[in-house]
């Protein structure tokens, strides 16, 4: 049995029904596939399951730098994914960099490889820097040049416009110190190997990871401004270079506090925003916990 969809991304406008940005779905599953799980994130240390065997024959815990797709676990992965979209029709999957540090990317990656067709159009090749040349320049700070990468080979059958696949920024290790990084050079080198972990040529929505994390912390040493200046001036700026340059369709931003989203949502839209008023700067939001039996407040919330 295949999983219901909706209607996706309309706005009403002039007393009609449009379209809010129309690069991006028209329908989404009522059920999305959340990847958190295709890693390590929810095992412990001593799980068998989610070790791997170096040459020498000693384990080692499952890494983005050491996985490989023959893994067992990774084989469950893959299979389950699959099994998803192509049983049940849930053609959104939401994953993150953050999420087992690279290993659901990868998977996913894998997974695709084993769903998607060989894109013979060339729209969805895949890009990456070249470490060696700086010419061009952006118009926030110079950026690398970029080259089309030899993808790996696809043998499925559903064409990549089938499947809706969102990954996000901003949120990476498992050391405290180096969780969060909303810079401009690290957002875009992120966005760069998400789409080389998942042998894909762009990223349907390109979501804020939990930038709540970045408006609690206090300005570093290494850096004079505060959270909302970092977003403003920076991470934001890099988001709408992904999109202008095709590397991702839409944006998005996630979080828990509803009140987070609202100040950045319109402080985007101001600063974004021309004479002719507010920007709209994200196409979706993605919210948790905050409607179901308990706590209905993203129905209560007026800014919302």
């Amino acid at each position: 049995m295949k999983v219901p969809q909706r209607k996706y991304g309309t706005i009403q406008q002039d007393q009609q029904t449009v379209l809010q940005n129309p690069n991006l779905a028209t329908h989404v599953p009522l059920i999305g596939l959340g990847c958190s799980s295709f890693s390590t994130f929810f095992s412990s240390s001593d799980d068998d399951d989610n070790m791997t065997h170096s040459n020498s024959g000693e384990k080692a815990t499952l890494t983005a730098e050491n996985i490989s797709r023959d893994h067992p676990a990774v084989v469950g992965w893959i299979e389950t994914i699959r099994h998803a979209v192509v049983g049940r029709g849930i053609n959104l999957l939401d994953t993150a960099p953050w999420y087992g540090h690279g290993i659901s990317e990868i998977v996913i990656g894998y997974a695709l490889d084993t769903i998607l067709a060989n894109d013979e159009t060339g729209n969805d090749k895949i890009k990456v820097f070249d470490e060696d040349d700086t010419s061009i320049a952006t118009t926030t700070t110079p950026h690398k040049q970029t080259w089309d990468s030899p993808r790996r080979t696809r043998y499925g059958t559903l064409p990549r416009t089938n499947l809706i696949i969102n990954t996000k920024i901003g949120r990476y290790e498992s050391d405290p110190l180096k969780q969060f990084d909303f810079g401009y050079e690290t957002t875009m080198q992120s966005v760069q190997r998400s789409l080389q972990r998942m042998n894909c040529g762009y990223i349907d929505v390109l979501q804020l990871h939990d930038p709540e994390f970045l408006l609690g912390m206090p300005m570093t040493s290494s850096s004079e401004k505060n959270g909302m200046e970092m977003l403003l001036t920076e991470t934001i700026p890099a988001l709408l270079e992904c999109k202008t340059k095709g590397w991702t369709k839409g944006l998005g931003i996630t979080g828990y506090p509803l009140e987070v989203q609202h100040e950045i949502l319109v402080r985007c839209g101001e600063t974004f925003g021309g004479d002719d008023g507010m920007a709209v700067v994200f196409d979706q939001s993605l919210v948790y916990c905050h409607c179901n039996l308990h706590d209905m407040s993203l129905f209560r919330d007026r800014s919302f």
